[in-house]
């Protein structure tokens, strides 16, 4: 008994820590968050630095976002089963919904206090350098997982993890911008303008709360567009309609083409009208050819094709008129030859 415990934690320990799991992406930013908001936090209330103390509370609110994502993601990898067709993939919509939501609603707060420290700046004696320190480190961890999640993002093709790698961006950049703070900050302190050094800071913490809410802001666009099935953009349906350009002369007529997309899944629907004695075999063919050539420019893309018959009114006495037949039974000979 002991001994199959020992294997299933073994087994679970193993299974955290497959690097090449999407979850343990999402599990490791999870974890950097933490740290780096804890510290932020107790650093920035200790030496004064609201800057420094905000930043922190954004990455509290990563901490919350990864938490959201994971689940997600767990969600999401699933399969489609009998009760939902199309898979799994709005769990992602819902989540960055969610997440840039709840931090919206947090960062609307600590505007509110960095508005109020704003208005009634006092000297503090904080270490500047211990700050700086702590800040250069974070940059680099952030960099780092920046990089982690553009790499996870593409090789998955999940947007979720595009999402959570542009939050990593965005946090890069604003810890740049509190680096800035906190050199201008040791330079007004060695100046004997204190004072001027805690004004600077509260600036700086309202512009890092305006420059965050960039990425929720432009994500719940997407993401609510993915939830009310808006077409795919302009790009891919131009890119579809040259495929089906490419196929047209085995077609009798072009009608519509249907696309959505749910997390990394894009569905699409071509809608197309056969000659009236195209085989189901042949149906069946022509559709494979479209699947291939759609999933070299989009992988993750689920594409359908759905064919009537014609009336064929072309099809007079023993010729066949039809382009499209002819075009079918040249290739057929072709094949034969």
């Amino acid at each position: 008994m002991t001994t199959i415990k020992s294997f299933n934690f073994s087994t679970k320990l193993i299974g955290f820590f497959n690097t090449e799991s999407p979850v343990f992406s999402t599990r490791m930013s999870m974890i950097i968050c933490t740290i780096l908001a804890s510290i932020g936090i107790v650093l920035g209330i200790a030496e004064g630095s609201l800057a420094v103390q905000i930043n922190g509370l954004i990455a509290a609110i990563d901490i919350l976002n990864s938490l959201i994502f994971l689940t997600a993601v767990n969600q999401s990898v699933r399969s489609p089963d009998y009760s939902y067709n199309y898979g799994y993939g709005k769990y992602e919509s819902l989540s960055i919904l969610a997440g840039a939501g709840l931090l919206l609603i947090v960062l609307g707060y600590a505007f509110y206090e960095s508005a109020i420290s704003f208005g009634k700046p006092e000297e503090v004696g904080g270490n500047y350098w211990l700050l700086t320190a702590f800040s250069a480190t974070s940059l680099v961890l952030m960099v780092a997982m920046y990089k982690y999640q553009r790499k996870m993002a593409k090789k998955y093709k999940m947007p979720i993890l595009e999402y959570d790698a542009e939050i990593w961006k965005i946090d890069s950049f604003i810890e740049i911008g509190v680096l800035a703070n906190l050199f201008t900050g040791i330079i007004l302190k060695l100046l004997h303008y204190g004072h001027l050094a805690v004004l600077i800071d509260s600036i700086t913490g309202i512009g890092i709360l305006l420059f965050a809410l960039k990425v929720p802001l432009k994500g719940s666009k997407n993401a609510l567009n993915q939830l009310l099935d808006k077409n795919v953009g302009d790009e891919i349906q131009f890119q579809i309609l040259g495929i089906i350009a490419q196929n047209v002369n085995r077609i009798c007529e072009y009608k519509r083409v249907h696309t959505r997309q749910s997390g990394k899944d894009i569905f699409i629907e071509i809608d197309v009208v056969l000659p009236y004695d195209v085989t189901i075999g042949e149906k069946y063919d022509f559709e494979l050819e479209i699947n291939e050539q759609l999933k070299e420019l989009y992988p993750t893309s689920v594409p359908r094709l759905y064919a009537t018959a014609c009336d064929g009114k072309c099809d007079k006495d023993v010729k066949i008129h039809c382009p499209a037949r002819n075009y079918i039974n040249e290739q057929k000979s072709l094949k034969t030859v």
